[in-house]
């Protein structure tokens, strides 16, 4: 219970108490563990606090001025910043705004705000001097793609469902999915250190849609180890969006939700020929570094990014001193380089590559000894500001993922006994699986002269997958197995959709899109067991249709009401058609599970609900949704025996069924001084498997998360921190294994400071309390049935240094 985890993170009592003499041990060591946290929250303000007394320096520039719209109204909530930094200011209720401390030099500025055109700027700032500059923003009709936005008046304008590059930058995450746990109504499958799994409102793997810089993602190996964002560090992510719904139909196909992470582009770099930045941090606990070093800039016709990063960690200790195997060593570089070819066109080729090694996963029968991933795209983009034709957008793109998996340090590398209680010999288990896609995507804005506005276009991927297993003895070399896992899978699908916005001259903004989908699948081989129930062999076709529609009103100057409903379909993916005998990550057991080639896809209906407000001092976003799914695949027993004598007896396979899914997810900000804002988020989730009768598996349970932000006036130093409470969850799937959690109260602290005017020190730590809990998601050991325990206390430091 959240009331159990609360007193024990203020030590109101023991978790196992026996004797009155043990009991005041444990009341003397909490005593003593609260006190050295309580140091560790004072220590870090004050260090922190005195550093930033080193931070006035003067040879730095102001820039203020006024925003407003075409008819003169200030505009309260607008986002001023220099790109490329964290540097900038927000509108207050006359439309004013001053960035100070900013650097000498040329710099691009950017003016952002929710329904009105971004506006953008180079300009040279001289030391010690001020500059002003008004700015008039037009109304930009929109097409929403499900994404309801609450324009925060003090801090950065950010929707609810973006995690814009200053929070992105500020976090400690050491990878992508941790920084996805941070939107609300998403959470992430911690199989090992690396490659968590998204979740968006009880939505998983397939499907939710994954783009890197418009690249379609998916994993390479059949564990999930490596989920679709994995293979980017968040060192080189500039922004992440998430569509919680079916509202992405116009990123690709089968978006039941979806995740868009995007690295710096052209409009993100500076005036400057030449910009670097350098970082380098730790986290303790889990004792992982980090160093990563970029270089952007653009000149004449010519821009360019490149980004390098080296990480890598150790075992972790849980709060209860758990050691949790958590080994894995990250290289990656990445890089654009953008060209103008004409003043309305533009071309961008983008290239990037990570290489992953010795990777521990204790939720997984078998550790990764090595991802490597590469990817390769080209961008063309066309506007201008009149005309029928507005805008034409072409992308073509290409990534390959190489994943090798091995049971060293296992307990089947050792000698030991098979579930009949005969004695079995050591293991040598080795899984090599790879994964090609190639795609693309082109897409043409219209405007007709009215208020509509018009959005066509089509999109494409190809996927082709191999995974092979070998199983052989360790002490005479002999292989008792080899056989495909996935036998040479292609699944290719291509899409067209049409998108119609129009914004009405009372505030309403209606937009609707449609999507048609041409689906290929085909695998050489498959199951006996599902060959035999049909007659239409491992070839398959779809022709599958989608469409969503969302309608926004203004309720007055402060309230606005959207609502939204959709239908989309995805086919079903390699896992679920073709797998042979191999473990399913829809599970928390360690069985077998066979695909089924006949599977119908899937689909979801969702209707969403939301209610913004957004005042001088307040913001408020809160989205209501209810979600029927018809052809849900789900598992169910298949009377098959297994293939390894190793494996449990009983023996799954991929069904068509019916689910159901209700939830909310609120937000609110108040900005209590010019300096101090306080947070607070709700989320609750249910979900039902209608066909298994059980609760749908992998539902986050009911929490909530309270926190506060300083920033001061100079934006030198910054000091936030959050509270997470979150309830037990009893309902569960059992007939996939999945386990009740308990409850429990997290805390974290972190701050910074801008020293020397272009080097930043920023430092924290997460988990404050060094509270021993388990986020339910998590997959369980295959060994040992315990599900994946979080890090207890991290203690982290970054450093960064721009020039």
């Amino acid at each position: 219970m959240v009331s159990g985890a609360v007193m024990r993170c203020l030590g109101l009592f023991s978790r196992t108490p026996r004797n009155d003499w043990e009991r005041h041990n444990e009341g003397v060591a909490r005593m003593n563990h609260a006190r050295s946290s309580l140091r560790y929250a004072v220590l870090i303000p004050i260090m922190l606090l005195t550093t930033s007394s080193l931070l006035m320096a003067q040879n730095t520039a102001i820039l203020s001025g006024q925003v407003s719209t075409g008819s003169g109204k200030p505009l309260v909530g607008v986002n001023v910043y220099i790109s490329g930094t964290n540097i900038g200011s927000t509108t207050d209720e006359t439309g004013h705004y001053q960035i100070t401390r900013i650097p000498a030099g040329e710099h691009l500025v950017t003016a952002e705000y929710v329904g009105r055109e971004s506006q953008s700027w180079r300009q040279t700032f001289v030391m010690g001097a001020k500059f002003t500059k008004d700015i008039s923003m037009a109304t930009k009709p929109l097409i929403m793609p499900g994404i309801v936005v609450t324009a925060s008046p003090a801090g950065a304008q950010q929707p609810l469902t973006t995690l814009s590059p200053n929070v992105i930058r500020r976090s400690p995450a050491r990878v992508s999915g941790e920084l996805i746990r941070q939107v609300p109504g998403v959470d992430a499958v911690r199989r090992g250190p690396v490659g968590l799994d998204p979740v968006i409102r009880g939505l998983r793997e397939t499907e939710v849609g994954a783009y890197i810089d418009g690249s379609r993602m998916f994993p390479a190996g059949p564990g999930r180890m490596d989920s679709p964002i994995s293979h980017i560090d968040p060192n080189a992510i500039q922004k992440i969006q998430v569509v919680k719904g079916p509202y992405a139909l116009t990123w690709g196909a089968g978006n039941l939700s979806a995740i868009r992470v995007e690295t710096p582009g052209p409009a993100d770099f500076s005036g400057k020929p030449f910009h670097a930045t350098a970082a380098t941090g730790f986290h303790s606990n889990i004792n992982a570094a980090d160093a990563t070093a970029s270089v952007l800039g653009a000149s004449g016709k010519l821009s360019y990014w490149a980004s390098g990063t080296w990480r890598q960690g150790q075992d972790y200790n849980s709060g209860a001193d758990q050691e949790i195997p958590g080994d894995f060593k990250s290289r990656e570089a990445r890089g654009k380089i953008g060209l103008e070819l004409t003043p309305r066109s533009n071309l961008t080729f983008s290239a990037g590559y990570q290489r992953q090694d010795d990777v521990d996963y204790p939720g997984r029968l078998l550790n990764a000894d090595f991802f490597n991933s590469s990817n390769v795209s080209g961008r063309w983009q066309w506007r201008r500001t009149a005309g029928l034709l507005r805008s034409m957008d072409l992308t073509g793109y290409y990534n390959f993922v190489d994943h090798g998996m091995g049971n060293d340090e296992k307990p089947t590398a050792l000698p030991g006994a098979f579930p009949n209680g005969n004695p079995r010999p050591a293991f040598d288990i080795h899984v090599d699986s790879e994964i090609r896609v190639a795609g693309g995507r082109f897409a043409a804005d219209l405007e007709t002269g009215g208020a509509l506005q018009l959005e066509i276009g089509g999109d494409l991927y190809a996927t082709n997958r191999d995974a092979l297993r070998t199983i052989a003895r360790r002490d005479n070399g002999m292989v008792m197995m080899r056989k495909p896992m996935w036998a040479d899978v292609d699944i290719s699908v291509f899409g067209l959709f049409l998108q119609a916005g129009r914004q009405f001259d009372n505030g309403v903004l209606l937009s609707a899109t449609v999507r048609s989908d041409f689906v290929s699948a085909n695998a050489d081989t498959a199951n006996p067991f599902y060959l035999s129930a049909t007659d239409d062999g491992l070839d398959d076709s779809e022709t599958n249709l989608s469409a969503a529609l969302t309608v926004s009103k203004p309720l007055s100057r402060h309230w606005l009401l959207s609502i939204g409903a959709g239908s989309v379909v995805r086919t079903a993916d390699a896992n679920e058609r073709f797998s042979d005998h191999i473990p399913s990550s829809k599970s928390q057991m360690a069985a077998e599970f066979v695909g089924n080639p006949t599977l119908n896809p899937e689909r979801s209906t969702q209707a969403d609900l939301w209610l913004e407000a957004t005042y001088s001092k307040f913001s408020f976003n809160a989205n209501l949704f209810a979600r029927k799914m018809n052809d849900y695949i789900t598992l169910e027993s298949t009377g098959l025996s297994p293939e390894l004598a190793l494996s449990p007896p009983t023996v799954f396979g991929y069904i068509n069924g019916d689910a159901s899914f209700l939830g909310f997810e609120a937000a609110a900000r108040y900005q209590a001084t010019e300096t101090l804002s306080l947070l607070t988020t709700v989320t609750y989730l249910r979900g039902e498997d209608d066909t298994l009768d059980e609760p749908a598996l992998g539902i986050a349970p009911f929490g909530i998360e309270a926190g506060f932000r300083f920033d001061s006036k100079s934006g030198a130093f910054f000091l936030e921190s959050a509270i997470h409470v979150v309830a037990e969850q009893t309902r569960v799937a059992t007939t996939r294994g999945e386990i009740a959690t308990d409850g429990y109260l997290t805390a974290d602290i972190s701050g910074g400071v801008r020293v020397l005017q272009n080097m930043e020190l920023r430092a924290g730590i997460v988990n404050l309390l060094d509270e021993s809990y388990i986020n339910h998601l998590n997959s369980k050991n295959p060994f040992t049935g315990q599900p994946l325990p979080e890090p207890g206390r991290v203690l982290f430091t970054n450093l960064s240094y721009a020039f």
